[in-house]
C-alpha cells in the first residue's frame, strides 16, 4: 500500500505566508517599457516555476509505503531428559519420561500448527542443553534418559543465550523439578527466572513426577564408613546410614556383604532395622572378622520392599585392605611421683587408639611403692608389637624385664618413648638395657628424683607449636595428614602443647631423624625416629597431645596415634611394599577426575627414584585405559577422568629398573551406579511453582501436564499480538534533480536579465 504525505516546513501557517509573499514578488514584475511582452512573459514564467519548485520543496512530499509483516516469535520447550525421568511414578504407573513424551503427542496438532507461525525451539536438558528436532510437531527424543545431572538454571541460561537475537515469546519448562547438578553447573534457577521477569517472558512449568510427601516411598544407604586398612583375624565395624522416605512402622533388613577369595560376594552379617514413625535417619553397624590378607570389596545392602520404585540407591560399596594380622600395643605408663596418680595424656592416647579395631592396646598404670616389677611372661613370644612408655622411671620394672624389652625390639617390635618429668634421662634410662634402643644421648647428670622440682635444663616449659621437619614436598608418614594438603600449613593450625623434654642437637644419635620441630626460634626437636635391630624407635619430646583433642581437632589427633603406631609395627599404609598406589578415596561420582599417587621402594625403604612405570586402568566393561605419569618429588603422580561407567576400576602399575620387573600394584576404586539422580528420586513440584511464579506478571504459571495442549491453542490465539507495520518513506523534496532544477531556473532568469540589460 502506497500514499501521499507532506510535512510543511515551520507548519501550515508559515507555509501559506511563504505563498503570500511568493505572489506579491509575482505582482511586482520588470519593467513594461524596457522589455517586450514575450520577454517579460518568459521571466514571470521563470520566477513562478522557481517559486513553485521552493514551494514544492517547503511542502516536503514523500511517497510511503506500508507493509504489515508478522513478527516471527520464538517459543522455547524444554525438556528434562535426566535419569529421575525414568522413575514410575505417573499416573497409571508409567515413567515420568513417557508421561512427559504422552503429553508432547496429546499436543502435536497445537505443535504444527504453532511452528507455521513462530519459530518453535525444543531442547532437550539434563547436564547440558542440546537441540531436539521438531517435524510436523514431533520431537525426536531418545527412547530412556540417560542424564547424569539435572541442571535446571544453568540450561535455562545457555539457552536464552543462544535465543539472544530472538524474540522468545514465552518457556515451557517440563521436569520433575529436582535440581541436582556439580559445580560449575549448578546455577540457581531462581536467577535465570527473575532474567525472565525482567523481559517480560512468562515461564510455564508441568511438572512430572510424585512429591516427597505424596505416595512416593524410598529407602537408600546415605552413608558409608569403614576403615581403608584393617587386619585379618580382627573384628571390624562398618556403619551406614539409612534413609527413609514414605516408611513407617516397618521392619527392613540390611545385609553386609564380602568379597571372597574367588571374587563372589556373600552375606557375613545382617540386622534388622524399625522404621518409625519419627525415624527418617537409623545408623546401623555391621560386624565382620576378615581372614585372609589382601583387598576386598564390602556392601551394605538393604532389602528392597516390595512396590519400592528406585532401588539402586539401596546399597553402597567400597573397598577394604585386609593387612595379615593386627597390632597389640603394650602401654606402661608411671606417675610424676610416688604413689601419684596418673597424667591426663595416656587416657587420650587409648581412646584415640581404641577408634582403630585393628589396634589393640593393653594398658598398665605402674605404681612405684611397690618394688620393681618383673613382667618377662608378658613379653614372651612375641606378645606386644608396639612398646609405649609414658612418663615411666627406670625403677618400675626390674633390670630383666627391661632386658627382655629391649630384645624384643631388636627383633622388630616397635618402642615409643613418651614426653614427661621421668622419660628418657630424667627417668634413668641412662645405662639401662633400654639406651641403645632410644634415639637420643643420655648424659650421667640428668637424673630427676621423685619429689623435687622439675629442672629447666631438661624440660622447655613454656607453649610450643608442633610441626612437621619437611623434606622436599613430604612429610614422614607418622605426620601425613591427608594426601595433596599443605601439611606444615594444617599442623601449624593446632593449638599449641604444654611444654617438652629438652632435646638439642647433641643428645641425637647418628641415625636418628627429627621429623618434629617447634616453631620457635630455638626449633626444639620433639618427634625423632630410630632403629635398634630390626625394630623402629622414635622419642616424642611431649605429653600434651590430648589438647588436640579437647580444641576441636579429634580426627588429626586420633590419625597422628593411629600412624604412630602403624609405623612402629612397620604396617604403616602398606609403605612395606616394593611398589605402592594410594587413592584419595575409594568410591567416586560418575564423570569425577581420579587422582592418584604411586612408587617403588628399594629393600631398605628408600625411594626407587630410577624406576620408570607402565599405568593401565581396567573399567567396568573391560576395556583397557593406557595412564601417562608424572612426577612430583619423590613420588608419581597420574589422573584418570574416563569415569562415565558405573562398576569397579582397576588400576594396575608395573614398575621396572634397567628393563627388569621390580613389582606390581593394584588399586581398586568403585564409581556407584547410584548418582543423586536417583538417590533422591523424589520430584518437587513447588521449585517448579515458584519459578513460574517469579514470571506472574509476563502471565508465568504452573500447570498440569494434561494443560499443556490448552496453553498452546492460547498461545496460536495470540499470534495477531506479534504482527509489526513497517513504512518505507521516499522523500521528493531534498533529491539532487530538484536542487539541479531551481539552481537552473534561478541562473537562467538572472542570464537573461543580465543579457536585456535589466542589472
Amino acid at each position: 500500500m502506497s500514499s501521499w504525505s507532506v510535512d510543511p516546513v515551520g507548519g501550515p501557517w508559515f507555509f501559506f505566508a511563504v505563498m503570500g509573499l511568493s505572489v506579491l514578488v509575482l505582482l511586482v514584475g520588470p519593467s513594461k517599457h524596457k522589455l517586450s511582452v514575450r520577454q517579460r512573459s518568459v521571466l514571470v514564467g521563470l520566477r513562478a516555476f522557481s517559486a513553485l519548485l521552493l514551494l514544492f520543496a517547503m511542502l516536503r512530499p514523500a511517497i510511503v509505503a506500508t507493509e504489515i509483516r508478522k513478527l516471527p516469535g520464538s517459543l522455547v520447550l524444554m525438556l528434562d531428559s535426566s535419569r529421575s525421568m525414568q522413575i514410575a511414578d505417573s499416573v497409571g504407573g508409567e515413567s515420568r519420561w513417557n508421561a512427559l513424551k504422552s503429553s508432547l503427542d496429546s499436543a502435536r496438532g497445537q505443535l504444527a500448527e504453532l511452528a507455521e507461525s513462530w519459530d518453535i525451539k525444543t531442547y532437550q536438558f539434563n547436564e547440558t542443553a542440546i537441540l531436539a528436532p521438531l517435524e510436523d510437531g514431533q520431537i525426536a527424543l531418545p527412547e530412556q534418559p540417560e542424564g547424569p545431572q539435572t541442571a535446571i538454571g544453568s540450561s535455562m541460561d545457555d539457552i536464552l543465550s543462544r535465543e539472544a537475537q530472538q524474540r522468545v515469546v514465552a518457556m515451557l519448562l517440563l521436569s520433575d523439578g529436582a535440581q541436582r547438578s556439580y559445580a560449575p553447573r549448578d546455577l540457581p534457577p531462581q536467577t535465570v527466572a527473575r532474567r525472565l521477569a525482567v523481559d517480560d517472558i512468562p515461564l510455564y512449568t508441568f511438572t512430572y513426577g510424585k512429591p516427597a510427601l505424596g505416595l512416593q516411598s524410598d529407602l537408600r544407604v546415605d552413608s558409608l564408613l569403614a576403615n581403608e586398612v584393617v587386619f585379618s583375624e580382627t573384628p571390624i565395624t562398618i556403619q551406614a546410614e539409612i534413609a527413609s522416605e514414605g516408611y513407617r512402622n516397618q521392619t527392613v533388613k540390611v545385609h553386609l556383604l564380602w568379597e571372597t577369595a574367588e571374587g563372589q560376594m556373600e552375606v557375613v552379617d545382617t540386622q534388622q532395622i524399625v522404621i518409625g514413625n519419627n525415624r527418617r535417619r537409623i545408623p546401623v553397624s555391621l560386624m565382620h572378622t576378615p581372614l585372609l590378607p589382601g583387598e576386598f570389596k564390602a556392601t551394605v545392602q538393604i532389602e528392597s520392599p516390595e512396590g519400592e520404585l528406585a532401588t539402586n540407591n539401596n546399597s553402597q560399596s567400597t573397598f577394604v585392605t585386609v593387612m595379615k594380622g593386627g597390632i597389640n600395643v603394650l602401654y606402661l605408663a608411671g606417675t610424676t611421683r610416688v604413689g601419684g596418680g596418673p597424667s591426663v595424656e595416656p587416657r587420650f592416647v587409648r581412646s584415640a587408639l581404641a577408634a582403630h579395631a585393628d589396634i589393640h592396646v593393653r594398658y598398665e598404670l605402674l605404681n612405684y611403692r611397690k618394688k620393681r616389677i618383673d613382667i618377662r611372661d608378658q613379653l614372651n613370644d612375641g606378645n606386644y608389637d608396639v612398646y609405649l612408655l609414658g612418663d615411666l622411671d627406670v625403677l618400675a620394672l626390674d633390670t630383666r624385664s627391661w632386658k627382655q624389652m629391649a630384645d624384643e625390639i631388636e627383633q622388630g617390635a616397635g618402642l615409643a618413648m613418651l614426653g614427661g618429668f621421668h622419660s628418657f634421662g630424667p627417668g634413668g634410662f641412662r645405662r639401662s638395657p633400654l639406651e641403645g634402643a632410644i634415639p637420643i644421648k643420655m648424659g650421667r647428670a640428668e637424673r630427676q628424683n621423685f619429689g623435687e622440682r622439675s629442672r629447666e635444663d631438661m624440660h622447655v616449659l613454656k607453649p610450643l607449636q608442633f610441626v612437621p621437619e619437611q623434606t622436599g614436598e613430604r612429610v614422614h608418614p607418622i605426620l601425613e595428614l591427608s594426601e595433596g594438603e599443605k601439611k606444615p600449613l594444617e599442623w601449624q593450625s593446632l593449638p599449641p602443647l604444654d611444654g617438652a623434654n629438652r632435646f638439642d642437637r647433641a643428645k641425637l644419635k647418628p641415625n636418628s631423624q627429627v621429623i618434629a620441630r617447634s616453631n620457635d626460634a630455638q626449633r626444639w626437636p620433639l618427634l625423632i625416629t630410630g632403629a635398634w635391630g630390626s625394630g623402629r624407635t622414635l622419642a616424642l619430646a611431649v605429653d600434651s597431645t590430648w589438647r588436640w583433642q579437647m580444641e576441636g581437632y579429634g580426627k588429626v589427633h586420633r590419625r597422628f596415634w593411629r600412624q604412630l603406631v602403624l609405623w612402629l609395627a612397620r604396617k604403616d599404609n602398606l609403605r612395606d611394599q616394593s611398589v605402592w598406589v594410594r587413592l584419595d578415596g575409594r568410591r567416586y561420582q560418575r564423570g569425577s577426575k581420579i587422582e592418584f599417587s604411586f612408587g617403588a621402594m628399594k629393600d631398605n625403604g628408600e625411594p626407587l627414584a630410577s624406576a620408570t612405570y607402565h599405568l593401565e586402568v581396567e573399567k567396568p566393561d573391560g576395556s583397557q585405559v593406557t595412564l601417562r605419569p608424572s612426577s612430583q618429588g619423590e613420588k608419581s603422580l597420574a589422573n584418570f577422568s574416563e569415569t562415565d561407567l558405573p562398576g569397579d576400576y582397576r588400576i594396575s602399575i608395573t614398575a621396572s629398573e634397567g628393563g627388569e620387573i621390580r613389582g606390581t600394584a593394584q588399586a581398586r576404586f568403585l564409581v556407584p551406579n547410584q548418582d543423586m539422580e536417583l538417590d533422591q528420586p523424589a520430584a518437587e513440584p513447588t521449585l517448579l511453582a515458584a519459578l513460574a511464579n517469579l514470571t506472574a506478571d509476563a502471565g508465568g504459571q504452573g500447570m498440569a501436564p494434561e494443560e499443556l495442549p490448552n496453553l498452546l491453542e492460547e498461545l496460536l490465539s495470540r499470534t495477531t499480538e506479534f504482527e509489526e507495520t513497517i513504512s518505507k518513506h521516499r522523500t521528493l523534496w531534498d533529491t539532487w534533480p530538484l536542487f539541479l532544477t531551481l539552481v537552473a531556473v534561478l541562473g537562467g532568469e538572472w542570464w537573461l536579465r543580465k543579457r536585456w540589460g535589466l542589472v
